[in-house]
């Protein structure tokens, strides 16, 4: 069930502007845990869950640490649905 790349991102961008609504669609493939407010490792779950949703997919919640960035949950959800 591979998804072209630039879909991906637009799904994910959605995500991800529904869990930070104060980011815009443009700011989102910058998004770090340190520019974006109320991003903590609880908003990193609720991320994994939407994008779990989102693509059907399971992230792992072992993978929870590395993502620390939009690029980051960007290349996980790829590595998973790509």
């Amino acid at each position: 069930m591979a998804i072209a790349p630039d879909r991906i991102r637009r799904r994910l961008t959605r995500v991800f502007t529904t869990m930070f609504p104060g980011k815009t669609v443009e700011d989102v493939p910058a998004a770090t845990m340190e520019n974006t407010d109320g991003w903590d490792s609880l908003g990193t779950l609720s991320l994994f869950t939407l994008a779990d949703e989102e693509f059907g997919i399971k992230l792992g919640l072992d993978r929870i640490g590395d993502v620390k960035s939009f690029e980051k949950l960007e290349a996980l959800v790829t590595e998973k649905v790509g």
